[in-house]
């Protein structure tokens, strides 16, 4: 019973010093030295290199889950293309299916799932893509009816006079109310003997 213990223990402190122990010693003890501009360059510059990716970043359905571990990782593109119109993409992909434990935080247990993630295997340098703003559509319904209005405006200035106010003038689907009170208020004048046919279109 107590061997079991003390074998199940050292396994999990196993698990949880092995992503210290992985780390290159070489980058620790690198205390002096410049690296020349063809090394940085080099290093910078657009390639595929190995990055640590949120899962629920390549899966946002999956945010109510709880994976184990949190972050996979994944060869992507990255780096620089000494161009501010250019960045970084890549040109051939992959996919690369992983196994993790899956936790659901309203059920009892856990299980083990395959997720597909695509991992990028060429990179080039490409002209970046214009940035569109789209504008709402409550916006353009609010601009529109701004422009209705200042046509009804110049409408009423232009054909008011044409009819002498002895009858209304039609703009649109509105009329103008008559001063003259023989007329009917809501006779345009394309219907009057007096004047002729005054609309705005």
């Amino acid at each position: 019973m107590k061997l079991g213990f003390v074998l199940e223990t050292a396994a999990a402190l196993y698990l949880l010093l092995s992503p210290a122990q992985s780390l290159p010693l070489s980058n620790t003890n690198r205390t002096s030295g410049v690296l020349t501009f063809q090394e940085v360059w080099g290093r910078s510059f657009c390639r595929t290199i190995e990055k640590l990716v949120e899962v629920v970043q390549e899966y946002p359905a999956e945010v109510e889950h709880i994976y184990s571990p949190s972050c996979v990782p994944l060869v992507r593109c990255a780096g620089c293309c000494g161009d501010e119109n250019l960045e970084c993409h890549p040109t051939r992909t992959s996919n690369v299916t992983m196994q993790l434990l899956k936790i659901r935080p309203s059920e009892p247990g856990q299980e083990y799932v395959e997720m597909t993630f695509v991992e990028h295997q060429t990179c080039e340098c490409r002209v970046k893509k214009p940035i569109v703003k789209v504008e709402s559509k409550r916006q353009r319904g609010r601009g529109r009816k701004r422009k209705e209005k200042q046509k009804m405006k110049e409408c009423v200035r232009s054909l008011a006079g044409n009819c002498g106010h002895a009858s209304p003038v039609q703009c649109g689907s509105r009329f103008l109310p008559s001063i003259d009170q023989d007329s009917p208020p809501w006779t345009p004048c394309a219907q009057t003997q007096s004047a002729g046919s005054f609309r705005c279109p």
